[in-house]
């Protein structure tokens, strides 16, 4: 249905409003900014990252330090105006999480002793300053527990007895502490142990005893009485278990260059002996040739044959014994004057006593000893070697083929070697070669669809932009312009042609369209030509010399 101009527009030889030269151009070019803006929107658009949050969720204090940290390191990051979430492109947010990782953070929002650094207030009760010192104290020695590279977060609860004069004995402080580890992470023993040195040296009358260390999963990691049987069985048991892993590595690294890696299984069972023996003995060792002293004593008696006197009786025998000499001349003269009384003297006897006592040095030796808690009593090594890959000297074709008696003697002869085989106290060692049995095929792994691959997802929304972008220029810019660029034409009979005048060629047209150039009658079209020429006859003539040309 045709549009009805009014009376007015008729009289100028305007059809519509639409036709006015004035509101076409001004509707063109808004339309042109319009369809510019948008393309260039959507070009910025389809070249930015896809931003993702690094952790979702963080506290005020926590999204500032994570984005100074990454400012300082030059990642590119945003924040979302309406969350406040720290976000980075998504093919850096790993390298974000290493790098903030590596500086501690973010480390949460819990306040230690930074409590105290805040304003008390009037009126602060004595308990809740206590109460307050006690929380800063917890979350210290978390923070402290924290930075352990297996604990990924911890908690500390401190059980402090309130100090009383009038109390003759206190109750003794105690800790509790839960861990929570990383994905396939575990504590040590060595490491539940330095944990709960820490909480012990923290806070004073604490003994290491009172402190119990507790994992994610409820797991009590401290023995609860470190002397009993059951805790001395499990260190026991935790040593050998470490031994006989020290060994089948030794055994492994060992054999791997010779036959190749995959080809060694060993096993080792030591036989631990976790006895405590203790020895003294004092030992005496005699030096003959070493005297430290000696004493001799020797008594000799003279006895007369018969219990008679003897000698001339007289006082010369009451007088006391004279002196050597005239002892001897009295003999003398006895022996002369009595020659009888020799006979007698010829039965007196000696009897000798002679006593000796000799000391000598003695070597003296006193030892104690302890053997070794956790020895070795005996080794059993098992040793399990696959079939050897040998080259085909003539065709290059590779075959396994089982070891030699030699191969074999020299495989154990390693083993042993790195055990430390001992044959005095019973050690073993068994290798055997045995073909591998093949290992069934794991299924790999389902790859990812093509649309959830991230540089994927920017490829194609780097071309929809640019499909788009080609789509605006061609369906919208380019009729625009082709809009702009024409000029109306007066026609003879009132109306309005929509003409285009190049340098050289000459289009008319009932509202710009071939079509309706085509409804409107001859009589209009030769109007519309007579028009123009009276209007432009230069231009027409060059058109139509144009078109002869073209004929010609």
């Amino acid at each position: 249905m045709a549009e009805i101009a009014p009376p007015r527009l008729k009289q100028l030889g305007i059809g519509s409003l639409k036709d006015l030269p004035v509101v076409r151009q001004l509707a063109l070019l808004i339309g042109l900014a319009l369809a510019v803006a948008g393309g260039v929107a959507l070009f910025t658009w389809s070249q930015q990252p896809n931003f993702v949050p690094v952790y979702p969720g963080l506290a005020e204090k926590d999204s500032a330090e994570v984005a100074e940290a990454l400012r300082a390191a030059g990642t590119p990051f945003r924040l979302d105006p309406v969350s406040g979430t720290v976000t980075v492109p998504g093919d850096k947010v790993y390298e974000a999480r290493m790098h903030l990782a590596s500086q501690g953070l973010p480390k949460g929002t819990a306040t230690g002793f930074e409590m105290i650094q805040q304003d008390q207030g009037l009126g602060t009760s004595q308990f809740i300053e206590n109460a307050r010192y006690q929380m800063a104290l917890e979350t210290e020695l978390a923070r402290t527990v924290s930075s352990l590279q297996p604990v990924k977060s911890a908690r500390v609860h401190l059980a402090l007895p309130k100090a009383s004069a009038f109390v003759r004995h206190q109750d003794s402080a105690s800790a509790s502490v839960v861990v929570e580890l990383y994905p396939g992470r575990q504590l040590e023993q060595g490491q539940v142990s330095s944990i709960v040195h820490i909480v012990a040296s923290s806070v004073p009358d604490l003994v290491p005893g009172a402190v119990s260390v507790i994992d994610q999963y409820g797991h009590l990691l401290t023995q609860a009485d470190p002397d009993s049987e059951s805790a001395q069985s499990a260190v026991q048991f935790e040593q050998t278990h470490r031994l006989e892993a020290d060994y089948i590595h030794r055994i492994e690294q060992l054999l791997t260059p010779m036959l190749g890696p995959g080809r060694v299984s060993a096993q080792v069972a030591a036989d631990m002996d976790f006895s405590v023996t203790e020895e003294a003995r004092e030992t005496y060792k005699p030096d003959p040739s070493a005297v430290r002293s000696e004493q001799t004593s020797e008594d000799t008696t003279r006895n007369g044959g018969s219990s008679s006197a003897q000698g001339i009786p007289g006082a010369t025998s009451n007088q006391p014994p004279p002196t050597a000499s005239a002892a001897n001349a009295a003999n003398a003269k006895s022996a002369a004057a009595a020659p009888a009384a020799a006979a007698p003297a010829a039965d007196t006897t000696i009897s000798q006593n002679r006593t000796s006592t000799r000391n000598y040095e003695l070597d003296r030796t006193v030892s104690h000893t302890r053997q070794a808690v956790g020895r070795i009593h005996r080794l059993s090594v098992a040793v399990l070697v696959d079939n050897i890959q040998k080259v085909d000297a003539k065709s290059g074709k590779k075959t396994l083929v089982p070891l030699s008696q030699d191969e074999l003697a020299k495989v154990e002869a390693l083993v042993k070697e790195a055990v430390g085989f001992d044959a005095s106290r019973g050690d073993t060692v068994a290798v055997q070669n045995a073909p591998f049995a093949a290992s069934e095929n794991v299924p790999a792994l389902a790859p990812v669809p093509l649309w959830q691959k991230p540089e994927v997802r920017d490829i194609a929304r780097q071309g929809l932009g640019a499909v788009v972008l080609l789509v605006l220029v061609l369906a919208v810019l380019r009729p625009l312009l082709r809009n702009l660029m024409a000029t109306p034409i007066r026609m003879a009979g009132g109306g309005m042609v929509e003409g285009q005048l190049g340098e050289d060629q000459l289009s008319l047209g009932g509202g710009g369209a071939r079509g309706a150039m085509q409804a409107i009658p001859y009589e209009q079209k030769l109007a519309a030509a007579r028009g123009a020429v009276t209007q432009d006859p230069k231009r027409v003539a060059q058109v139509v010399k144009t078109w002869l040309g073209e004929d010609g």
